[in-house]
């Protein structure tokens, strides 16, 4: 499954890892990769191009065959994104890493992106106004509440937020960790001085004001986008 939409003027492809590796690559990765080595790629086994020299290369450098699927599936919602606007073939369209680690398109293509992976799933989000995007997505599943709410949220937040449901807790993570990724530094920021209070973001204990986040929950996946005011 490949879903294209779009949200407040920015584009999402949202990638099903399985479905894309039984379209791409169905003789070569099967349901075990999670938990295999990772292994060297050749363009023949792929049944289209779908990536360049150089990405390819980045692919074979990862040593966990896990991290070599999600790479692909990022990449893979990216440039179905980005052949939606332009008509290029996948192989054309290159995406390279910028100074952070942070995905980022060849300087020829003018669009901000971002992207996420949690479970099965891999979401890209693009825009053509935006000097930075951070997009972040949670699969809904089990998962220790409190441990987390102790590892990235404020003490403040743990209060407001004591007693809350698994999706609440999880939108949050989003927000935070996609207002991380639109600027670009990661868990280098802890998340606990990211704080979601009373609908508003703060930093610090200081307002937020020139960056907007949106949040929204698709079937079994809650994602987050963090962008400027376009």
């Amino acid at each position: 499954m490949t879903l294209l939409f779009r949200e407040q003027g920015i584009q999402f492809c949202l990638v099903h890892i399985p479905a894309m590796l039984k379209a791409l690559l169905p003789q070569i990765v099967g349901p075990s990769y999670q938990t295999r080595p990772g292994c060297r790629f050749r363009p023949d086994q792929f049944t289209q191009p779908v990536l360049s020299p150089a990405e390819l290369n980045g692919l074979n450098q990862l040593f966990a065959l896990k991290k070599q699927v999600e790479r692909l599936a990022g990449r893979w919602a990216v440039k179905n994104l980005v052949m939606q606007e332009t008509g290029l073939s996948p192989d054309a369209i290159e995406i390279h890493n910028d100074a952070s680690g942070a995905p980022c398109l060849a300087p020829s293509f003018d669009y901000a992106i971002s992207i996420t992976h949690s479970g099965d799933y891999a979401l890209a989000a693009l825009c053509g106004k935006a000097d930075a995007l951070g997009v972040d997505m949670e699969a809904i599943s089990p998962l220790d509440i409190p441990a987390l709410l102790h590892a990235g949220f404020s003490n403040k937040e743990q209060s407001t937020y004591a007693g809350a449901d698994l999706e609440t807790i999880l939108k949050i993570w989003t927000i935070k960790e996609a207002l991380l990724k639109y600027r670009r530094t990661g868990l280098k920021t802890s998340a606990k001085k990211i704080e979601w209070l009373d609908e508003r973001l703060y930093e610090n204990h200081n307002p937020i004001d020139d960056v907007f986040v949106k949040s929204y929950q698709r079937d079994n996946i809650i994602f987050s986008v963090a962008f400027p005011f376009l």
